[in-house]
């Protein structure tokens, strides 16, 4: 039995349904003693929703011309989006903290805030045409399927999905345990609320957020490969730096902090773009779709890993281990790319 697949704009309608309806739903759920299970659920739809939208809307990207810079330029200037919205859901966070409303209103207002990104884009989903490119694969009698494209694609498929899983453990991992490491650095001072947390927060996505950029800019000069390998060195040694002289850079606070976001801005000006790009890059055009999504799906299970994994060697070994774990997974990840990740010379 087989079933009719979408074309990319259905599938972008499809997806985005989903993340709304996951993000309304997350925010109007009934308080009762079931809410974190009902929460999980409605995270669950919004995740399957998004997790569509990454693939499509890199491939979109990438197969809006046929000048190969011009389209890696496009598929990181779509994903600069992500880190305005980090920067946004931290900024509406602390502002909404500031206010006298409950704190069960602030949690609904922000993830309900979290549907209006959808809303907005699914008008241009709807009226928008399919892509050239993709049309052209799907009336080649010779195109390649999954099965086939597997044994010809493997070595860069193990190494963009294997890079963004060991990239996601480190990214979300920090991201999650930011308040921990932020009272870690800060644990002689009162302890922070959840106002200095948001604040801080929204410093470190402003530190970061040109690193989005840089990429754009670097593309053409550097390819996506080199942008990931300096990315993941410079984490690792900032990382390792911080944590292996946690102590004695304890009182260079300010100093801390300012590393501490630099690892963010070279997340972007390195794998975070990168492992977003990569499979739109290296996958031709007929089953570019399924590799960015599985690639994708690697790296969500990376930030299920360092979710959890970060909380145990905290818990475990302090913050300093978590920052060196940190640095050897970037290590690891500058090792995948070097080995599995082929150059690209655009001129």
């Amino acid at each position: 039995m087989s079933f009719p697949s979408l074309t990319h704009p259905q599938g972008m309608i499809l997806t985005l349904l989903l993340t709304v309806i996951g993000a309304v739903a997350s925010a109007v759920l009934p308080w009762s003693s079931s809410i974190y299970s009902t929460l999980a659920v409605c995270r669950f739809v919004l995740g399957i929703g998004v997790g569509g939208v990454y693939p499509l809307s890199a491939a979109a990207a990438a197969e809006g011309g046929t000048d190969p810079v011009l389209n890696n330029k496009r598929v990181a200037a779509v994903f600069s989006f992500q880190g305005w919205g980090q920067l946004a859901s931290f900024l509406m966070c602390y502002m909404l903290l500031e206010t006298s409303l409950s704190h069960e209103w602030t949690w609904r207002g922000l993830l309900g805030l979290g549907a209006l990104p959808g809303v907005f884009v699914l008008h241009e989903a709807i009226t928008s045409e399919e892509t050239k490119a993709f049309l052209k694969s799907q009336h080649n009698p010779n195109r390649l399927s999954l099965s086939a494209a597997m044994p010809i694609y493997w070595k860069q498929f193990v190494g963009t999905s294997v890079g963004w899983f060991l990239f996601d453990i480190t990214f979300y991992g920090n991201i999650l345990f930011t308040p921990i490491i932020l009272n870690g650095l800060y644990d002689d001072d009162a302890a922070m609320n959840m106002v200095d947390i948001a604040q801080f927060s929204v410093f470190t996505s402003l530190i970061a957020l040109p690193g989005y950029y840089l990429s754009y800019f670097m593309m053409g000069t550097m390819d996506f490969k080199h942008i990931q390998m300096q990315g993941f060195f410079v984490m690792a040694i900032l990382f390792l730096a911080m944590g292996l002289f946690y102590t004695t850079l304890l009182p260079l606070k300010t100093l801390v902090f300012f590393m501490y976001g630099l690892t963010f801005f070279f997340s972007n000006f390195g794998p975070n773009v990168s492992t977003f790009s990569l499979p739109a890059e290296l996958f031709p055009s007929d089953v570019r779709v399924q590799f960015n999504g599985m690639s994708a799906a690697a790296g969500k299970l990376g930030a299920a890993v360092g979710a959890y994994w970060y909380g145990y060697i905290q818990q475990s070994s302090g913050v300093a281990m978590v920052l060196i774990v940190s640095g050897l997974v970037s290590v690891l990840g500058l090792a995948v790319t070097y080995f599995l990740i082929p150059s690209k010379h655009y001129r």
